[in-house]
């Protein structure tokens, strides 16, 4: 009899001991829960309904989905236009960032874009969403001989997107996004001769004539030849026989 006590005894204490660690671990959780500040809610902007990603590109683009008013899709168009320009400008963005922290990003097709309905899901083709990264990477290289160029490739690629749209681009986004290069950079010494490539012949060309006019002005004036007094010829007249070299009379 104390043998079986004993053993009920020692039954007893390990399942309170389980007990105990099994409420102290609950304890945990709730207290870590706590802690941690909830997570603000994300509201999906409705407006779109299930026309979100490739499916809302495409409509956009005009290639005909079943199941969707084309005149729906028509009036969606001028709310779609602020979700595609804010595509654009983090795509371009991000390829700045990358470039001056040192890394290479690879952009991707879908993106959040936040509404003010709450967020979207947009998605553009990855060849114009490629253009765009590059251009930024480029940009924030801080080459002024590229300048131009980069700005003529972000211009034609957002033409190229709103026209696939059906919308109306009013404004280049080279003007938003291409901040003025600091002219205090420092610029490669190739890429300064090939941005001013006559100024060495200006200079050359200024030097030679300086030096062609201190020229003139140093040389000794020289003299000019006299010319020979013109022969004076007597007119004849009519009649007047011309005149005869004398001969010698005799002695």
């Amino acid at each position: 009899m104390s043998s079986f006590f004993q053993l009920f005894l020692a039954w007893g204490v390990l399942l309170l001991v389980v007990l105990v660690l099994y409420l102290v671990d609950k304890i945990n959780i709730i207290y870590q829960r706590q802690g941690h500040e909830a997570p603000e809610p994300t509201y999906s902007d409705g407006l779109f309904g299930e026309l979100v990603g490739k499916a809302l590109w495409d409509a956009m683009s005009g290639i005909p989905l079943p199941g969707f008013d084309p005149k729906l899709v028509q009036d969606l168009k001028p709310h779609y236009e602020p979700v595609l320009r804010q595509h654009i400008e983090q795509t371009f963005l991000q390829g700045v960032t990358d470039q001056r922290e040192g890394r290479a990003g690879v952009p991707v097709n879908n993106r959040m874009i936040p509404t003010p309905r709450g967020s979207l899901e947009s998605w553009m083709p990855l060849h114009h969403l490629s253009s765009l990264y590059q251009c930024g990477v480029e940009h924030a290289q801080n080459k002024p001989i590229e300048r131009l160029r980069v700005q003529q490739t972000l211009d034609q690629v957002c033409v190229m997107l709103y026209a696939r749209a059906g919308l109306e681009l009013k404004d280049p986004f080279s003007r938003i996004l291409m901040e003025p290069i600091d002219p205090g950079a420092p610029v490669a010494e190739g890429e300064a001769d090939a941005a001013n490539p006559t100024a060495d012949a200006v200079n050359t060309e200024s030097t030679v004539v300086a030096d062609g006019h201190l020229d003139q002005q140093d040389a000794a004036p020289q003299p000019m030849p006299a010319e020979p007094a013109p022969e004076f010829i007597e007119p004849v007249t009519l009649g007047q026989s011309l005149p005869t070299q004398a001969k010698p009379v005799p002695a």
